[in-house]
């Protein structure tokens, strides 16, 4: 089975994240959740580390699971390198084709079994929150509790 890599930004952290992720779970025995980004909030990126941790923590049954925070620095050899620091893993899951040209050569990388992709989607969640349009059933209950909209209108 081994250990597996899941890097994301979950801005926020909505019901596509949370398919993939279990069933990562299943396929491996433990998986490294990275949550990457800015240190600093913006209109792309509203919520903070702590916070987008709370969702993932409200939203995962099964604890066989780990939540590293890394945030983005200038160098991509740099920030992984600090991943492959903290962390031991056999493979990385990601969509994000940055993410990918980070571990090829060093890790393999597969894409991850997102739920409808076009619907789940951060970006498309925070532009919903923005206009005022229905976006709670997109993240799990526990996650749409914890978002604030007016963080994400700044």
């Amino acid at each position: 089975m081994g250990v597996v890599l899941f890097v994301g930004r979950f801005q926020p952290f909505h019901r596509g994240h949370k398919h993939a992720i279990e069933k990562l779970q299943k396929r491996y025995e433990k998986v490294n959740i990275v949550i990457s980004g800015p240190k600093k909030l913006d209109k792309k990126n509203p919520f903070s580390f702590a916070l987008r941790r709370k969702m993932i923590v409200s939203s995962l049954k099964h604890k066989n699971y780990k939540i590293f925070i890394v945030p983005d620095v200038d160098s991509d050899t740099e920030w992984t390198k600090t991943i492959m620091k903290k962390m031991n893993f056999d493979v990385v899951v990601t969509g994000s084709s940055w993410v990918k040209r980070c571990f090829v050569g060093i890790k393999p990388v597969k894409r991850p079994d997102f739920l409808e992709r076009r619907k789940y989607n951060a970006t498309r969640i925070r532009r919903l929150m923005r206009r005022g349009k229905p976006w709670k059933r997109l993240v799990p209950r526990s996650v749409a509790s914890m978002i604030k909209v007016e963080d994400v209108k700044r």
